[in-house]
C-alpha cells in the first residue's frame, strides 16, 4: 500500500497529539519529531507534483494502449477520469495501471519483446516522475 498525502499527514498529526509516555522522553521525542517533518517534507512534493505526474501517467498509458491496438481499453477508464480530485486521478491511475499489468503480463507471455520493452520505459518514466528527495520540501 502507498499512502496518500491525506493519509500520511493524517498520520503525523495523530504522532504529534499522541502524548508520549515519560519514560520515552528525550531522544525518543526528538526522533518522532524528525520522522514527522520528513514525512510532512516528502509529503509537501508529493502534494505539489502528484496532480501534473497522475495526468501525465494517465495520457502515457492511454497512449501505450492506442498505439498496441488496445484503445478500448483506455477509454473504458476515461470517464473517472473527470473526477480531477486527487483521489478521482488516483482512481483512474490505478484502473489503467492495473490494464497495463495485464497487457504486459500477455506481451511477456507471447514473447514480443519490442512492446515488453516500451512498457518498461513506461514504468522507468512513471519511477521517475514520482520520485521524492530527502531534504526537500
Amino acid at each position: 500500500m502507498t499512502p496518500s498525502v491525506p493519509e500520511i499527514i493524517r498520520g503525523c498529526t495523530i504522532a504529534l497529539a499522541t502524548p508520549a509516555p515519560p519514560e520515552s522522553a528525550g531522544d525518543f521525542a526528538a526522533g518522532r519529531v524528525g520522522l514527522v517533518s520528513m514525512l510532512l517534507g516528502l509529503s509537501a512534493q508529493e502534494a505539489n507534483r502528484c496532480v501534473a505526474a497522475t495526468i501525465a501517467e494517465n495520457a502515457d498509458i492511454r497512449a501505450l494502449f492506442a498505439a498496441c491496438g488496445d484503445a478500448a481499453v483506455a477509454e473504458a477508464a476515461r470517464e473517472i477520469d473527470t473526477d480531477l480530485t486527487i483521489a478521482g486521478l488516483d482512481a483512474a491511475n490505478a484502473a489503467l495501471r492495473r490494464q497495463l499489468i495485464a497487457l504486459h503480463e500477455r506481451v511477456e507471455a507471447a514473447g514480443n519483446h519490442d512492446l515488453d520493452r516500451q512498457i518498461t520505459a513506461l514504468y522507468v518514466r512513471m519511477a521517475r516522475g514520482r520520485r521524492l528527495e530527502l531534504g526537500r520540501g
